[in-house]
């Protein structure tokens, strides 16, 4: 039998650096320039040239542009439920990653190449989500999946480096796309009439680089394989897909009537059960829905099949599972091993429920936020105006400035005082922190609404930005570390899916309240405020309870 081609499990001896690490951030780096320069103008684009240019205008077209720029938001980061389940059970991450990179690019060339067209902005929006969501937990699991037991200590500094890319590209992209894209203002000609096309385009080739940049590094990765891959593997991801899209459907069907809706609802729904029928048969599974599925059989018949003596447990975790009335039939059946997977992803996803308010608040920096500073006036910094699509770019220099601060100063202060920093302590004080971004940008629209027009400062939503910013290095950071470390192993590309679905979540709250509630800014504002509160007392009170056990790939 000859050698694989590529290692398929980290070296567990050395406590270097992988080699495949520089090649996986690199590419990072790229395709967040991609995803934030393309974002940082899409609100803008939509409310003030392409909604206008349909006859929808003022604060239509406003609450229009929110609704749609936070649901398209919402699809990207609910779409890493596919990549996940296609990565961990056909593709592997790598091809998964290639794949979908690709489908990325041709999403911003199609933005580009038919800028001014309501289908062209929803058709490059719709390959862009599916490209960047179906790649987004892959990438941070595969990140992880290079790591061994010897430089596993090293797990927490890759995800601070890695976000430091995320970071560095999205500050260059927020500060060069938004100027290429009010370049128009001050131009003639083929410049003027193609600066949109330009400002779209900018992101796709960054992204078709950031594709090249990971195909390089093929030959040093781990290559964690799919389980179980081939026709089993596809028909565990054809099933997901098509239960994913008995929700999912919404995002393309929400303004369809009702009978559409139910329709699509009942046929995906009917699809994904029939085709996770069609693969029990040929070889019955042990992943996570059909051990959810028996357990519920069980619990909801009393009967069991096929039922044998439990293996050991470990002695904390086993009671626990063992003394399960949901648990304790899939402990019977498929062993204390296998019952752990499920059980562990149901516990982690009782703590990452109520991180949907943060990521509600947290995009709101690039619609409600922008909508508000349009209703302030610019300034000039070093003699370039700061304009009202730019100043996102303050949240990822603050984070490249933060991250080595809290990592090295403020985390270690804790620890001297006594007080263990783990993961979700980090969270819930981001959470906390969260909230009072959003009464700083309360108080900043009650002085807008009592002043004369463009009277106020774009200057001072520099405060609140300082204050959601050091509430995504405790919130986001971590939660990723988190994820990944707490996932079982043939479960770390979709634990970071039901992470990410959090942001979809969060994104999906705001896109309803924008679109149908009608609220005043100011409002909005306090509503979100006071959510964020309630859900990191929540939060809070749910990781007290939780037992962090750190799962390494073998």
């Amino acid at each position: 039998m000859s050698e694989p081609r590529f290692r398929t499990s980290p070296d567990q001896e050395t406590t270097g650096w992988p080699p495949g690490v520089p090649y996986i951030v690199g590419n990072e780096g790229c395709e967040r320039f991609s995803y934030y320069g393309m974002r940082s103008i899409l609100y803008v684009y939509m409310a003030n040239t392409l909604y206008p240019a349909q006859g929808m205008v003022g604060a239509r077209a406003a609450d229009l542009a929110t609704a749609h720029y936070h649901l398209f938001s919402a699809a990207v980061y609910a779409l890493p439920m596919v990549g996940a389940v296609i990565a961990d059970r056909y593709l592997g991450k790598y091809l998964t990653i290639l794949v979908l990179s690709l489908v990325y690019s041709a999403g911003h060339a199609v933005l580009s190449l038919t800028e001014g067209t309501m289908v062209g902005l929803f058709c490059g929006l719709a390959l862009i989500a599916i490209g960047s969501g179906g790649i987004k937990p892959c990438v941070s699991a595969h990140v992880g999946d290079q790591f061994g037991k010897k430089n596993w200590f090293r797990l927490r500094t890759i995800y601070q480096v890695f976000y430091f890319m995320i970071n560095l590209g999205s500050t260059l992209s927020m500060l060069l796309i938004p100027w290429v894209f009010d370049w128009q203002k001050t131009q003639t000609g083929f410049l003027r009439e193609h600066a949109i096309s330009i400002a779209f385009a900018i992101p796709g080739v960054l992204m078709f680089v950031a594709t090249v940049v990971f195909w390089k590094g093929r030959d040093v990765f781990v290559h964690v394989p799919p389980s179980p891959g081939g026709r089993l593997g596809l028909l565990d991801a054809a099933s997901s897909l098509c239960l994913f899209l008995s929700v999912g459907h919404l995002f393309f069907t929400g303004g369809e009537p009702w009978w559409v809706i139910a329709s699509a609802t009942v046929a995906f729904l009917a699809a994904g059960i029939a085709l996770f029928v069609v693969r029990q048969r040929r070889q019955p599974d042990d992943g996570f829905l059909a051990v959810v599925v028996y357990c519920s059989r069980a619990w909801l018949t009393g009967v069991e099949t096929d039922a044998r003596a439990p293996a050991p447990l470990a002695p904390k975790e086993g009671d626990a599972l063992a003394k399960s009335k949901f648990f304790a039939p899939a402990v019977r059946k498929f062993g204390a091993e296998i019952a752990r997977g499920p059980y562990a992803v149901l516990q982690i996803m009782s703590v990452f429920l109520m991180v949907s308010i943060f990521w509600a608040l947290f995009d709101q920096s690039g619609s409600s936020w922008i909508r508000q500073a349009e209703m302030m006036h610019t300034v000039k910094v070093l003699g370039f105006e700061v304009l009202p699509a730019q100043l996102q770019a303050l949240n990822p220099v603050l984070v490249m400035l933060l991250i080595p601060g809290m990592n090295f100063a403020v985390y270690p202060l804790f620890e001297q005082l006594g007080y263990r920093m783990t993961a979700l302590r980090r969270m819930t004080a981001g959470m906390i922190v969260a909230g009072f971004s959003f009464i700083a940008v309360a108080l900043i629209q009650s002085a807008i609404d009592g002043a004369a027009p463009l009277a106020v400062s774009i200057l001072w939503q520099a405060v609140p930005y300082v204050i959601i910013t050091v509430a995504e290095v405790l919130v986001s950071i971590t939660g990723l570390e988190f994820a990944y470390s707490q996932a079982p192993t043939r479960m770390k590309s979709t634990i970071q899916g039901f992470w990410l679905l959090t942001v979809s979540l969060g994104n999906v709250l705001v896109s309803l309240l924008a679109e149908f509630a009608k609220l005043p800014l100011i409002t909005f504002f306090w509503l979100f405020a006071g959510l964020m509160f309630a859900a990191a007392l929540l939060f809070g009170l749910r990781a007290h309870f939780f037992v962090e056990r750190d799962v390494v790939q073998e």
